[in-house]
């Protein structure tokens, strides 16, 4: 995290002037020449675009709560210069969102908040905060029975994706997998994110077995990521080649035929482009959602006290999907480890053939999977969990894995026969 990006972060002393009448009224001045002069506007503070999940989510929940109500759905992001953030994603949304950049850390600090929406017809002020969002949206596609619609890939992307493999011998008929690792490279200093890593190594199985098949494998990361221990003409580590840049990223993955992804940043543009995607070591976690055609894998969880499996309906009862480290999980009772080579082999053999048509699924683990997602969204929608006095979020109302299309891999009921009872 960059110094500019730490100054966003709200200090105890700033949370109680956050929304000091000078701050509110500097933010509307702001923000005033981008409101639609003709028609409604939706405003949506996001200080975290420079994290390519959240550039990816928060403008594509925006846009699907707001678009038949609202002419314009703006976001206002920290300044590049303060914050780099993605090309590629930047291209996706801009044709359906409206970025504005600012410099003022104040306004950055307001969109930790959630302060609830405020109606100043024509203008609204979604003051609801990154988990706010994710979770309005979730209730708005259990409540309307709606699946999720996607953005296009714009042609500034697909012409430079075109070029990109063109370069490399990667013909349109060749099939691709997008493969994203995050490993502990990405950001070290913050050990709370090492619940979301992995260990690429145990990937190794699996990529040999995609080129064995004849695809290409193209992994994305950042310089400093733990070097892949696979050497083929069909593997490519993309964030090493000299031609690359971050605005290849969604062409790419629209590219492909499904990508392998974890509960890292870039599994959040496979969802708003509508690309398959397997996720493997996954965590359990209320404010995410799939889409259909996608495929999960939890990581492999176990009681504390006995070190048996962990059955879902538990680690749900016991909070475990409200918290993103490992810390947080073991309180609730639980440990965590990263699935085997053998379960992420198992998995990508699983995704292919279901793809082609020529899996069958096991419709009655999948039916146990999602009767226990509803039953935890029944409990989240009434009572649910006491709400975290330290959090500047609300506590959780919906919990997205609970969506009706959502896929368990079978696979991963096979490894843990006893997780849906």
């Amino acid at each position: 995290m960059t110094e500019a990006q730490n100054k966003q972060v709200p200090h105890k002393t700033d949370i109680f002037r956050v929304f000091a009448p000078e701050r509110v009224a500097a933010f509307v001045q702001e923000i005033s020449g981008y409101l639609s002069r003709d028609g409604s506007s939706v405003v949506h503070i996001m200080p975290l675009a420079w994290r390519i999940g959240h550039l990816a989510m928060e403008p594509h929940a925006l846009w699907e709560l707001f678009r038949e109500t609202h002419d314009r759905k703006i976001i206002v992001i920290p300044t590049a210069s303060l914050a780099t953030h993605s090309a590629g994603v930047r291209a996706v949304i801009e044709p359906f969102i409206t970025i504005a950049e600012t410099t003022n850390n104040q306004t950055m600090l307001m969109g930790h908040m959630d302060a609830g929406t405020l109606n100043v017809s024509p203008l609204t002020w979604y003051q609801r905060g990154p988990a706010g969002l994710l979770d309005d949206y979730i209730k708005f596609l259990h409540n309307n029975g709606r699946k999720p619609h996607h953005f296009p890939v714009p042609e500034i992307v697909s012409s430079a994706t075109r070029a990109f493999c063109e370069r490399r011998g990667i013909a349109e008929s060749d099939r691709i997998v997008v493969l994203n690792v995050r490993d502990r490279n990405f950001l070290p200093e913050q050990e709370t994110h090492f619940y979301r890593t992995a260990d690429i190594a145990t990937y190794e199985p699996a990529i040999r077995y995609l080129l064995d098949q004849g695809y290409w494998v193209l992994r994305t990361g950042l310089m400093g990521s733990v070097v892949t221990p696979v050497t083929h003409p069909r593997y490519l580590d993309i964030w090493k080649e000299p031609d690359y840049t971050d605005l290849l990223d969604p062409g790419l993955i629209a590219r492909s035929r499904f990508g392998i992804t974890c509960s890292s940043g870039p599994e959040a543009v496979f969802r708003i482009l509508g690309v398959p995607q397997l996720q493997v070591n996954g965590v359990l976690q209320s404010g995410m959602w799939m889409n259909p055609h996608d495929k999960l894998v939890f990581k492999n969880y176990s009681t504390i006290d006995d070190g048996k499996p962990a059955r879902l309906r538990s680690m749900l009862e016991q909070g475990v999907a409200l918290y993103s480290d490992i810390e947080n999980v073991a309180g609730c009772g639980f440990a965590v480890e990263n699935n085997t080579a053998n379960q992420i082999l198992e998995a990508v053999i699983e995704m292919e053939a279901s793809l082609s048509g020529a899996h069958r699924p096991d419709e009655t683990a999948n039916r146990r999977f999602l009767e226990i997602g509803a039953e935890y969204q029944a409990f989240l929608g009434s009572s649910g969990h006491p709400a975290d006095r330290r959090s500047v979020a609300r506590r959780q109302t919906q919990y997205g894995y609970a969506l009706p299309w959502t896929q368990l891999a079978d696979s991963y009921v096979k490894s843990y026969p006893d997780c849906l009872e």
